[in-house]
């Protein structure tokens, strides 16, 4: 596999990767035995209304400040410090058990779809996806044409490598929105993958006449124009991408791949080394990688992949 990218925008992370275990247990030091119990370990029915309010407001403002997008976009990445997916997940799960305390006592619960969105993002982005998928039919039900969440199981079931079935999301969504720039070019990350590589850069192009400088567009654009031989055009969209962002690794390490493949064994290794400086993952591909076999003799290639 030349390009990491047919199923894969990037290598699998190393280390940084935020792995997210079914149940979380914290151990706490018990407090000392006292006469009067702490107040709040019983609280009022008006107590728990505050609490889950609270609680709610809090989620949504750090999973706001923390990058968490209302809509997805296919193949994002979004890290996250190991210390906030614990202290959202035991917010959730405290937030869990008071609804079910308040829903027994009849009590009114209003959970609005900014913050069902962003726990159910949240929930996707770190590695439970099911949990997303069952929030989304939550507010389907209440709103079956809602283009977020229709995009949102798109970029799902397109992760789990259900295509058709993404982009059947991806159609419906851009009925209620039709030129939504997250929503195309997802549509057309999912054709790309399905090899449907003419279909995914009219997606692209769409896009791109919305938003000239959307990277995903232009990455995934790049990686259809190379899997149809069209190697120069690719090359130059890799150069827009990089000179939008000069630290995007994926466009600098497929520019490395181009050069290469061309004897440009300069643009080549440079491209390569930067790629590699950014995130080492890159290092294992490119010893493997067929592309970049015109260098495997270089001693900057050797240095730099050692």
């Amino acid at each position: 596999m030349r390009f990491p990218s047919l199923h894969r925008v990037k290598p699998p992370e190393r280390d940084n990767t935020v792995k997210v275990e079914p149940v979380i247990s914290i151990q706490q030091e018990e407090p000392a035995p006292t006469a009067v119990q702490p107040t709040d370990v019983v609280l009022t029915k008006q107590d728990e209304d505050a609490k889950f309010d609270d609680n709610k407001k809090y989620v949504t403002k750090t999973l706001t400040a923390i990058g968490i997008p209302l809509v997805l976009r296919s193949e994002q990445k979004i890290q996250i410090q190991q210390e906030t997916v614990q202290e959202i997940l035991l917010l959730l799960e405290e937030n869990a058990s008071l609804k079910d305390t308040l829903q027994k006592t009849d009590r009114p619960i209003i959970e609005e779809d900014e913050y069902v969105l962003r726990v159910a993002n949240f929930y996707h982005l770190t590695g439970n996806s099911q949990r997303a998928v069952e929030m989304y039919e939550k507010i389907i039900r209440e709103n079956p044409t809602k283009m977020s969440v229709l995009n949102n199981i798109g970029v799902v079931l397109d992760s789990t490598g259900n295509y058709d079935s993404a982009l059947e999301n991806f159609n419906d969504a851009l009925k209620r929105v039709p030129e939504n720039v997250h929503v195309l070019s997802n549509k057309g990350i999912t054709l790309y993958k399905s090899e449907k590589y003419e279909q995914a850069i009219e997606c692209f192009d769409a896009a791109l006449k919305i938003d000239s400088s959307y990277i995903n567009a232009l990455t995934f654009k790049g990686h259809s124009l190379y899997r149809l031989g069209k190697n120069k055009e690719a090359l130059d969209l890799y150069n827009k991408v990089i000179r939008l962002d000069n630290n995007h690794a994926e466009a600098l390490y497929n520019k490395a791949c181009l050069c290469s493949m061309k004897d440009d064994e300069y643009g080549a290794i440079t491209s390569l080394q930067k790629a590699i400086r950014l995130d080492s993952s890159w290092r294992d591909i490119a010893l493997q990688d067929k592309d970049l076999d015109r260098l495997k003799t270089n001693t900057r290639f050797r240095e730099i992949t050692k």
